[in-house]
Order: structure tokens, then C-alpha cells, then sequence
């Protein structure tokens, strides 16, 4: 089993800003677990995002969130 990500290694695989990457997890649009302070996210959501981005990185305007 692979160790989950931190915000800052799923943003730099996913060609992300941190920031950025932050509010998506606090929208909801990636889903991730907080521990204290840290936000780690499982190695399977990050290949989901990377199914849906499209040119440049982008995400769809309406990507399906995870329940």
C-alpha cells in the first residue's frame, strides 16, 4: 500500500500551486482526509484528478466531486 500524499506532493504531481491546491480541497473538489493540521490524500484520488484534467492542467468547470 502507498503512502498518502501531502498537499504539497499532490500539488507538485498534479502540476498545481499549493494554494491553489488548497481550495480545492477545502471546496471539496478533491477529496482528502485532515490530520491536525496536515491535509493527506490517498494516491488513488490523485490519479482520479489527473483523469479529469484537461489541457493545461485544468479541471472541468463542473468535475464531479467525491461523496
Amino acid at each position: 500500500m502507498e503512502r498518502p500524499f501531502t498537499a504539497q506532493e499532490a500539488a507538485d504531481e498534479l502540476g498545481y500551486r499549493v494554494v491553489y491546491f488548497r481550495e480545492l480541497l477545502r471546496k471539496g473538489t478533491i477529496r482528502a482526509e485532515r490530520f491536525n493540521q496536515a491535509w493527506m490524500i490517498e494516491p488513488s484520488e490523485v490519479e482520479r484528478v489527473k483523469a479529469l484534467q484537461g489541457p493545461g492542467g485544468r479541471l472541468p468547470k463542473r468535475a464531479p466531486k467525491q461523496a
